[in-house]
């Protein structure tokens, strides 16, 4: 595997849990202290970041209530430039009966300013309240559009999808079957696919007119000695119309009375897309017909899985051009993997000093970031040859070297 310069940045006072790329150089963080007495505040953070990932500098900071959560999540659109996270109110509001904790920031011209906010949490107070956990906008592939939707995720187990920027309620909070929600993402010829994963499926629909409509659902696959669950899943954009899907899977905790206890693998799945049943002309036409809105008859197939390391991962990140996937584990590492073939590009042992908790490439895939608790950030230059096509380079040379080989035998 390769090596590549990395870099760890302290976060003074700073547990991060969410981050994102405004552009190149630019960091958006988000985390704290949480609605605890710790002295820790909560906050959304612009950074600098070099070019090599040696130098970080703050550009801006936005303190939240220390009365409220943190923000855990959150999402850029970089069209607009404003974000949507989600931040739960403090108790004595959600004990009133109100809680708008999907907001809208701006964060134009290296500013941050609050917005608008709107509730999708149905839940009377208690010890164990709910908070968003997940959120995804709708951008569509081509370059300089705007999202049209959000969708966001609780952790009792409820989708939501608004409007973005307004925040209208789309569709209302509705449950989800097959386990614990543990991710979202859009996806589609405009933006217009919802991965919904839980720990045992990972269900696609298509999303049209305020209204989903499953394209298909794919259980976790088997592996070799465990119950495998899923952990994330993404698109991988580089092709709209036909999109693979990557996901993270980690071994399922087994159970106390196994003596055996085996280490809990983690794995990066590959699912490619092919337009069954179908001829070559009859696959373009319907891909003609649907490609504004909706539901072209594609379906998702396990190609391949690699095992990644012995214990969870954590987060999971694919980047802008569909090349090249990163994950964090529980084991304080990270590591990279070209999207296409799932080799083994680079790994980082002892990233953090707890497990990572966010993970981003920016948008040329020419940085990464990682983040955690432990109040640091790892920046890591991602080296120019992960973004080349070596196979095809490598196919280009023998075919002129044997064009040349057959023109010396026909002269001769």
């Amino acid at each position: 595997m390769t090596r590549t310069q990395h870099q760890l940045h302290p976060t003074k006072s700073f547990p991060v849990y969410c981050l994102d790329w405004t552009d190149d150089s630019t960091l958006l963080l988000g985390g704290g202290g949480g609605a605890t007495k710790s002295g820790i505040g909560n906050k959304l953070k612009l950074i600098d970041v070099s070019r090599d990932g040696r130098r970080v500098k703050d550009v801006y900071e936005l303190g939240l209530s220390s009365e409220e959560d943190a923000p855990m999540t959150l999402a850029l659109d970089r069209a607009t430039a404003q974000l949507v996270t989600g931040i739960n109110a403090s108790q004595a509001t959600i004990e009133g009966g109100a809680n708008e904790q999907c907001r809208v920031f701006s964060y134009k011209d290296n500013k941050l300013s609050f917005i608008r906010a709107q509730n999708t949490i149905n839940a009377k107070w208690s010890d164990d309240y709910p908070y968003q956990k997940l959120t995804a906008l709708s951008i569509p592939p081509n370059e300089g559009a705007s999202a049209s939707f959000v969708a966001t995720g609780t952790t009792d187990n409820q989708v939501a999808v608004l409007t973005f920027p307004s925040l209208e309620v789309v569709l209302p909070p509705f449950s989800v079957d097959g386990g614990d929600l543990v991710d979202l993402d859009w996806g589609g010829p405009q933006g217009a696919w919802l991965a919904i994963t839980t720990s045992s499926q990972l269900a696609i629909y298509a999303f049209s007119q305020g209204k989903l409509e499953l394209m298909q659902t794919i259980p976790a696959p088997k592996g070799e000695d465990a119950v495998l669950a899923f952990r994330a899943a993404r698109f991988a954009l580089n092709s709209p119309e036909r999109p693979a899907l990557l996901a993270a899977l980690n071994s399922a905790m087994p159970p106390r009375r196994d003596v055996r206890r085996k280490a809990r693998k983690a794995y990066i799945a590959k699912f490619e897309p092919s337009a069954a049943e179908m001829g070559e002309a009859e696959k373009q036409e319907v891909l003609d017909e649907k490609a504004d809105n909706s539901n072209p008859s594609i379906t998702w197939k396990f190609a391949n899985k690699r095992e990644v390391a012995g214990k969870p991962i954590t987060v999971l990140d694919v980047s802008a051009d569909g090349r090249l996937v990163s994950f964090g584990c529980s084991d304080l590492s990270i590591g990279m993997l070209d999207a296409h073939t799932l080799s083994p590009l680079l790994k980082i042992l002892h990233a953090h000093s707890f497990p990572p908790t966010a993970l981003k490439f920016n948008p040329s895939a020419t940085l990464l970031v990682s983040a955690s608790a432990d109040n640091t950030i790892r920046t890591l230059v991602v080296p120019k040859s992960f973004g080349a096509s070596v196979p095809s380079t490598l196919v280009i040379l023998v075919l002129a070297l044997l064009v040349f080989v057959l023109a010396i035998l026909l002269r001769k």
